[in-house]
């Protein structure tokens, strides 16, 4: 409501008085001024007509007019008919009265006089005279009118613009407490300020966030209420809301934010800040929308402790010691230093577990966990690597000081007694070395290496420690890969490849309207045999063969593309798996183009798979391929997701249609709780991409219900099954189909 001395009030109310008084003053005036010219004009005209009359009288009697008075008045009564309060002089050339005709009696009259003329001299002077009574009546009747008028639009313009003005302003005033009932409502902290970036409004939930009331902070500086740090580095934080009003855009705040409290406490959250501006993109202030997030980032450093942690010992699991020794292999390699690696493997605690039980083994290895705790530096880093097994990394170290500390090891085993009941065990324990060296071969390697350098401990009669020498395994090594080279390079000559596939599962219905598969290479040895991917893949990987591989298979799958589709049908999609080197062949997508028009196949029914380790080291390379390939028609699948180390932020940049979910959270989802919530991570982002999911190395019912309940598209293993020949023995020569060699 509008009060009595606003200034609108007051501005519509002097607007609708001059316009009144306008109108009150016009038609009188207007009126007035009108009739006035008529009566002058009629005036004027009797004046003129009677004057001519005497004119002409005059003429005649040229000596004798002025005595002869009546005559005079006879000759303008009879010819000039007198109107009501009228009267006509008629003056000598002296001034004075010769006739007069008629009464006069209005106080108010006109009048207009001419001369008379006696052969073109003025000889005497007629004055008419008329009441002006008619027109002041009209005049007065004119303004009554007027007034009655003025207050018709006085009200008019008063009344009903502030009526409207007041409807408007209920409006806003209901519209303001509904947004005001909303802020206050919503989950969300809110806060806005004015275009100098000064607090105007805190919602409940934003003062209880900061400790300010909204009464406290209002006309304060934001960064005196709103105040952030990096809650890794505490180092301060710039208020987005000033970026936001200065590039008139949302703008997100960084990650790991955390909010100051007015008491100190550090909350954190995650916001927006947006602009206010007006209907010319001008500023008018800002609004900052944001939430607490501490329960969401307390849960996912739980799942992300409980993902790389072991659950009985605190101890780093496999996955995560795993990434620690790629590290340091990196920075072996970068800066030119050596680290040690040691694995650990208990002698025969099995005795204790079927002694006294599975409870006391889980003690014997928790206080094991503290005796070796005590015996490393607070730079390496032990790791618990399953059952009895345990990892120790070594930093900055040359192999013979990590031997001797492995040797120090080995003496608190020995002097460890451990009790349960009645019953005391000694304890003691294998230990392989490796060094990892600025050569250091890939983490694999390295973990494969220590566990076999543990295992010749265990053979040469455990509690010992057995160093693993390079030299000689890399030369036997190289001289089995050496062999595998010329047995390729003969398979290749003679076409003694074959093709096998196996069929995937469809979980959810729609997923797929026709077959989905995998086509996997083999090759056939000398005699016959089939040579599974894994005895000479390594070798065509590090003498640079799988090129020549990639393309038999992808020319033998596209000669046979009409026996794919009469096989699994012409909706079928089968995949061809793709080596890390082709994705670095700059003539590879040429090659696929060439055997695409020599063979007139398809696009729509094959799609193209690389692994996860190959798209990492070739981000660039792969993601150029894909869109050149997808261009032709192709689909692509990426392989092993999850097993690299930052696999979700390079997602987004490659431009797959499938994404295939590594199996080593496969295996064990249905016991292990966190791998089933990496799965079901992996699967929402996948879908959030608008990508299809395939999960490996199913086994188990178990799996596949979980995997079913998860959302899950496809699933892939013995479970659904072996894979399988393309071709049948007899058909050793047609060797057809489907793409793709498992590497």
């Amino acid at each position: 409501m509008f009060s009595p001395g606003s200034s609108l009030l007051k501005t519509v109310t002097l607007v609708a008085a001059v316009v009144a008084t306008t109108v009150a003053l016009v038609l009188p005036a207007g009126y007035f001024l009108v009739g006035r010219g008529a009566l002058a004009a009629h005036i004027q005209t009797r004046a003129d007509l009677t004057a001519e009359l005497l004119t002409t009288y005059i003429s005649t009697n040229p000596e004798l007019w002025m005595f002869e008075t009546v005559r005079i008045s006879e000759v303008i009564e009879r010819r000039s008919p007198q109107l009501r309060n009228e009267s006509i002089h008629l003056f000598d050339s002296a001034g004075g009265v010769v006739v007069t005709v008629g009464e006069l009696q209005a106080r108010f009259a006109m009048s207009r006089s001419v001369p008379v003329y006696d052969s073109g001299v003025a000889v005497a002077r007629l004055e008419v005279r008329q009441s002006a009574r008619d027109l002041a009546l009209g005049t007065a009747i004119a303004a009554v009118i007027g007034l009655l008028l003025a207050a018709a639009t006085y009200a008019a313009l008063r009344i009903i613009p502030l009526r409207a003005l007041r409807r408007a302003t209920d409006d806003l005033r209901d519209e303001k407490e509904r947004a005001e009932v909303t802020l206050h409502s919503i989950g969300d902290a809110v806060i806005t300020t004015d275009a100098g970036a000064h607090v105007e409004y805190l919602n409940p939930v934003a003062e209880q966030l900061t400790g300010w009331s909204t009464a406290e902070a209002k006309g304060k500086p934001l960064d005196e209420i709103f105040v952030l740090v990096n809650e890794l580095t505490q180092e301060p934080v710039q208020n987005p809301l000033q970026q936001a009003m200065a590039t008139k855009t949302i703008i997100p705040l960084a990650n790991h934010s955390a909010l100051i409290r007015r008491d100190g406490k550090h909350i954190p959250i995650e916001d927006n800040a947006a602009p206010i501006l007006d209907q010319h993109g001008e500023v008018l202030g800002g609004v900052l929308v944001f939430h607490d997030v501490s329960a969401t980032r307390s849960l996912s450093t739980a799942l992300s402790w409980q993902a790389s942690h072991d659950a009985l010992t605190d101890l780093i699991n496999r996955a995560e010691f795993e990434r620690r020794v790629e590290r340091a292999r990196i920075t072996a390699a970068a800066e030119n230093r050596s680290h040690v690696l040691c694995y650990i493997d208990l002698d025969q605690f099995k005795i204790v577990n079927d002694t006294c039980g599975h409870a006391a083994g889980d003690i014997l290895l928790k206080q094991l966990t503290q005796l070796l705790q005590t015996r490393v530096r607070a730079a390496d880093t032990l790791g618990r690597l399953g059952g009895d097994e345990f990892g120790l990394l070594i930093q900055s170290c040359p192999i013979d000081q990590g031997q001797r500390i492995a040797s120090g090891l080995l003496d608190a085993f020995n002097n460890f007694r451990f009790s349960w009941d009645d019953k005391t065990f000694t304890v003691s324990a294998s230990i392989g070395v490796v060094p990892i060296t600025p050569s250091a071969g890939p983490v694999e390697k390295l973990m494969s290496d220590a566990d076999a350098a543990c295992y010749s401990a265990k053979e040469a009669g455990r509690n010992r420690i057995h160093v693993f020498r390079y030299q000689e395994a890399e030369r036997a090594e190289r001289r089995d890969q050496l062999n595998w080279v010329s047995t390729i390079m003969r398979a290749l000559d003679d076409d003694r490849f074959t093709l096998y596939y196996q069929p995937y599962l469809t979980l959810t219905p729609g997923a797929a309207d026709g077959a989905r598969l995998e086509l996997l290479v083999r090759m056939i040895g000398e005699k016959g045999e089939v040579i599974p991917p894994g005895a000479f893949i390594p070798a065509a990987e590090r003498y640079k063969i799988m090129p020549a591989i990639d393309r038999w298979v992808i020319t033998n799958v596209f000669k046979n593309a009409a026996l794919l589709a009469g096989k699994f049908g012409n909706n079928s999609v089968c995949s061809i798996n793709l080596s890390g080197q082709a994705l670095s062949d700059e003539k590879f997508y040429d090659y696929i183009r060439e055997q695409m028009n020599t063979h007139k196949v398809g696009s729509s029914m094959f799609c193209f798979e690389f692994t996860e380790t190959a798209a990492v080291n070739e981000l660039h390379r792969a993601s150029q391929l894909i869109s050149r390939v997808k261009a032709l028609g192709f689909k692509f699948a990426l392989d092993d997701f999850g097993s690299g180390m930052s696999s979700f932020n390079y997602l987004k940049n490659l431009p797959v249609d499938y994404l295939k979910i590594d199996g080593s959270f496969v295996r064990d989802i249905a016991t292990n709780t966190v791998s089933r919530t990496m799965v079901s991570a992996m699967n929402q982002i996948a879908h959030a991409m608008g990508l299809a999911t395939v999960a490996e190395f199913v086994d188990s019912e178990a799996a596949l219900d979980i995997l079913r309940t998860i959302g899950v598209d496809f699933a892939q293993g013995y479970l659904i099954s072996k894979p399988m020949p393309l071709i049948q023995p007899d058909q050793t020569h047609v060797r057809p189909q489907a793409a793709g060699a498992r590497l």
